[in-house]
């Protein structure tokens, strides 16, 4: 009788399909929970400014305390990632962030309002850059695009539902509902983490240490393409993000309509997103990370000018922001890649650096559209953004080589 076949061992370098797909589906969730806790704002806008007697820029000033707390939090919650897990730094946070999300709804001050969001944004910057770099730990380069582009969609879809539900549930249920529903989603999400993920077991982390944390960002900007990489993605954050809180209050003064109508406007740019999720690995090896960035400038700078039209009727401007954030995942994908294989011994340093300053790119651009809406009006403002990002898109290849087709 033959002998039978010996089994063939696994191969520790070939990532398990199944685990990825768990570790994707649960870290998305994870991602949905934070953008629906960061974008549910800018609809409330003119309802904020009504409801507390203040004026829509003090009021979209909150989106700059918002971002600029997620982006000061970064240089910690990396290293803290690194030595204490990834997986444990996203529960833990989330579990913050709900518990600010149910403070935000008791709020009983514009004050506190604003301090409490600050918070949330400290704590929501603990979850989607930290999800990243445990993406990275898993998935090997070549699929690193496209398993990020796959976690992408979840993400997205979080930030559709905050900008189109929050306009929703504030018309019929008052805008205090809004925060309740992002912290449920937010403790649901920390719920699943702990249940359901399972650290790696062969990790090796170094004690948390002041010197441990410096020694991570040495070894991130002995990357010589650091530099080049995170100054393209703060420019734009500033371009891209200056946008959506005073989206609301433009389509109000346009055509006069509501926060729940703003919503499903600002929505589109997860539609987007979400046509990017799909496409990604058709994107990746047609048109290669070169390309993408090139043709996804173009195509938000296309959005932007079509928005920027006033006598177009209001519900075009869903398209156009679908547009814009095919064109915005196109272009940050490409970006996320790149900064996840900035530092592989320090990834949650690298990708933490990245969102640092990706954010504050996004606490920069609100105030600077505030400023060219005074000086140019609604059309310039957007004409002036629009031709910023479409020469960004261009200018990419060229200040950091990206690579071709694979």
């Amino acid at each position: 009788m033959p002998d039978a076949p010996a089994a063939v061992p696994p191969d520790p370098a070939r990532p398990d399909i199944a685990q990825l797909r768990r570790l994707i589906l649960v870290l998305g969730a994870c991602g949905f929970a934070s953008t629906f806790t960061m974008r549910i704002v800018d609809p409330l806008v003119p309802t904020l400014a009504e409801a507390y007697g203040r004026t829509i820029v003090e009021v979209a000033a909150m989106a700059t305390g918002f971002s600029f707390s997620y982006a000061i939090g970064q240089p910690f919650l990396g290293p803290i990632a690194d030595s204490v897990g990834k997986l444990r730094t996203i529960s833990v946070c989330l579990g913050l962030l709900a518990l600010l999300s149910v403070l935000a709804a008791l709020s009983a001050s514009f004050e506190m309002l604003t301090v409490v969001r600050a918070a949330t944004g400290i704590a929501a910057g603990g979850v989607i850059p930290i999800a990243m770099a445990a993406i990275g730990d898993r998935a090997p380069m070549a699929e690193r695009q496209i398993m990020l582009g796959r976690f992408l969609v979840l993400m997205i879809v979080g930030q559709m539902a905050g900008a189109a539900c929050s306009g929703l549930i504030a018309e019929y249920v008052g805008w205090r509902g809004v925060f309740v529903a992002a912290g449920s989603i937010a403790a649901l999400a920390a719920l699943l983490v702990v249940f359901i993920l399972k650290p790696r077991p062969d990790a090796r982390r170094a004690p948390l240490s002041f010197k441990g944390a410096i020694a991570n960002y040495a070894a991130v900007f002995a990357n010589p393409r650091t530099k080049l990489l995170y100054g393209l993605v703060i420019t734009e954050g500033s371009l891209i993000f200056g946008m959506p809180p005073y989206v609301a209050a433009i389509l109000q003064e346009r055509s006069g309509i509501g926060p729940s109508l703003a919503g499903l406007v600002i929505a589109g740019t997860g539609v987007g997103g979400i046509l990017y999720g799909i496409l990604t690995r058709i994107l990746v090896e047609r048109l290669g990370p070169a390309r993408m960035a090139v043709l996804g400038g173009a195509l938000m700078a296309t959005g932007y000018v079509l928005f920027s039209l006033p006598f177009l009727p209001w519900w075009t401007a869903m398209g156009f922001f679908v547009l814009n954030g095919f064109g915005f995942f196109l272009m940050h994908g490409t970006f996320q890649a790149q900064a996840t294989e900035l530092a592989p011994t320090a990834r949650g340093s690298a990708v933490a650096l990245f969102a640092c300053v990706l954010f504050l790119g996004h606490a920069i651009g609100p105030v600077a559209m505030g400023a060219a809406l005074h000086l140019l009006g609604s059309t310039g403002a957007i004409l002036l953004f629009a031709c910023g990002i479409g020469l960004l898109g261009f200018m990419t290849p060229r200040i950091m080589p990206l690579g071709q087709r694979r």
